[in-house]
């Protein structure tokens, strides 16, 4: 495969995941927002959910620059339609259809056509209007057509070097925002306890179980008790929930070797190499382990592997 095509194939996988994530923290957060706001008594002072979605982005300086982040209205708008930025959902997926157009014919056609609607419902004009009538079912569609992006790649492509390489961009992202959110919202669980406000530390632990995608299957598991062990047990150990850390890897490495020809050799790529390093870390790991380390510095290391990785991975297939 040319690497210029292997590059699109990953590259669209991750935007097409990014664009979901980011709708599901905005829909998620800005739920969260009133209850939080009712529950610090509107101090202006104590972060809400709306500066987690913009922690979680490392952006929100640049935000600051050109709208007032206490406007919510005008944050979701920017966050949604501004195609001037790279956050955008607009932006997010008109780079995935960019890069699908040049690899076309590498993809179904199935999967083609829902990123070309996605994106063309989006530029409608009508798209302003069915969003500011109501938000919530607004990126409710655009969760749901980014999972069936997803779904027709798996329903419907060979397991070739083309369906592997859309595999690792799509679980590399979902590896690297998942660190992200748990870090971001676990410091804003953590500030809530040093005010002794149980309420509010709620909030956030239900913030974030949301914002993964997780909540119901959490509470399936571990019922009524949300502490942070058990939280971050869940999203970063467990090996069947689908958006855990040490799910997401063990994917990301099936197909890397899809891509390598296989798990019986016993060489492969630095990526590879290094992705199996996480792997046994994840699969060994202890939750009293993590915490003694202590989490952001895990996450951190997660996250510095991640880039390595995919660094690694522009070095053997990316690069012509």
């Amino acid at each position: 495969m040319l690497s210029r095509v292997a590059e699109n194939l990953f590259w669209i996988s991750r935007y097409v995941e990014r664009a979901e994530n980011l709708a599901r923290v905005l829909n998620d957060a800005f739920h969260l927002e009133l209850d939080a706001v009712g529950l610090h008594g509107g101090d202006s002072d104590v972060k809400g959910p709306r500066d987690q979605v913009l922690n979680v982005l490392a952006g929100q300086d640049r935000f600051e620059l050109t709208w007032d982040p206490r406007e919510s209205e005008g944050m979701l708008t920017n966050l949604t339609f501004d195609s001037t930025r790279s956050h955008s959902l607009l932006s997010m997926i008109s780079r995935a259809r960019e890069n699908a157009r040049a690899t076309q014919d590498t993809l179904s056609p199935e999967s083609w056509s829902q990123l070309n609607q996605l994106y063309l419902a989006l530029t409608r004009s009508k798209s302003r209007k069915q969003f500011e009538a109501s938000p919530y079912r607004f990126y409710d569609r655009v969760k749901r057509s980014c999972i069936l992006f997803h779904a027709l790649v798996d329903s419907t492509m060979p397991r070739n070097e083309a369906f592997y390489f859309l595999e690792v961009g799509r679980f590399i992202e979902r590896i690297d925002m998942i660190s992200r959110v748990l870090n971001v919202w676990f410091s804003a669980a953590g500030e809530g306890e040093k005010t002794a406000e149980h309420s509010l530390r709620l909030v956030y632990w239900t913030g974030l179980l949301r914002s993964c995608s997780a909540y119901e299957a959490y509470l399936k598991r571990y019922h009524e008790r949300l502490d942070a062990e058990s939280i971050v047990q869940y999203l970063v150990l467990d090996l069947d929930f689908p958006r855990s850390m040490r799910f997401c890897v063990g994917r990301c490495l099936e197909s890397l070797r899809g891509i390598t020809g296989g798990a019986g050799q016993r060489t492969g790529t630095e990526a590879e190499r290094r992705l199996g390093r996480l792997e046994s870390e994840l699969r060994y790991a202890d939750i009293h382990e993590v915490f003694a380390r202590g989490l952001p510095n895990f996450l951190s290391g997660v996250q510095d592997t991640c880039a390595k990785i995919v660094e690694e991975m522009q070095r053997a297939y990316f690069l012509t």
